[in-house]
């Protein structure tokens, strides 16, 4: 059977709101400066702490639930940064919609749903085409950030790290900056890893293909 095609009224509400979030980040985000951007920003535990200690670096946040970023905002307004702000949006989406010359410095993405049940792998962020297109916006040195309390997820990520040309892993690279998140305070043991963006070009991206609304996983 082929694919069921999307209903109009789908596709235009994902128009629009792509065309939302383009205007939302052509107004907000800083022409042509390289962003520290953390995928999956909670309530902003780490990345308010992060903006603090590095007040050079402009930090992005995103995530899809609207009471942690309400939540993240507030934290941020009361450190009064004016270096962090917070996004809702889903992953990809943010990708697709980022203004020309808007790049990546650092990513960071602290304890992501693993979707432990192998039919789910699929929707886990980390993903080979992500990685290709999170290169794309990166330039030679960019650092990517991974901390996670499922062994398994590690291991893959690890593996598939490996296997691309556009990153290599750094075993001896520093974590800048230790700040507990909540899923952090709630694992009894975890892992992390720094990959380093190579010299080697990235294959195009792609806009991400429409689809449903994002869901939250079960963590």
């Amino acid at each position: 059977m082929g694919r069921v095609p999307y209903k109009p009224e789908f596709l235009a509400r994902i128009t629009e709101r792509r065309a939302a979030l383009r205007a939302e980040l052509a107004s907000s985000l800083p022409a042509r400066q390289a962003l520290v951007w953390e995928i999956g920003s909670g309530h902003g535990h780490f990345l308010v702490q992060y903006a603090q200690a590095f007040p050079a670096k402009y930090c992005v946040g995103v995530d899809i639930i609207r009471d942690r970023l309400n939540r993240s905002g507030k934290k941020r307004d009361r450190a009064r940064l004016s270096n962090c702000h917070f996004v809702q949006a889903e992953a990809h989406e943010f990708l697709d919609a980022l203004p020309v010359g808007v790049s990546f410095e650092e990513i960071w993405v602290l304890f992501p749903d693993p979707w432990p049940k192998k039919r789910h792998h699929k929707n886990r962020i980390l993903q080979a085409g992500f990685l290709e297109a999170l290169a794309g916006r990166a330039g030679e040195g960019t650092r990517l950030y991974l901390r996670t309390d499922h062994a398994e997820y590690f291991q893959a990520v690890t593996a598939l790290l490996s296997n691309l040309q556009t990153w290599r892993l750094d075993p001896a690279a520093a974590w800048p900056l230790e700040q507990e998140t909540v899923f952090q305070a709630r694992a009894p043991a975890y892992q992390s890893l720094v990959a380093v963006r190579t010299s080697h070009p990235a294959r195009p991206a792609g806009t991400a293909a429409p689809r449903p609304p994002p869901r939250v996983g079960p963590r």
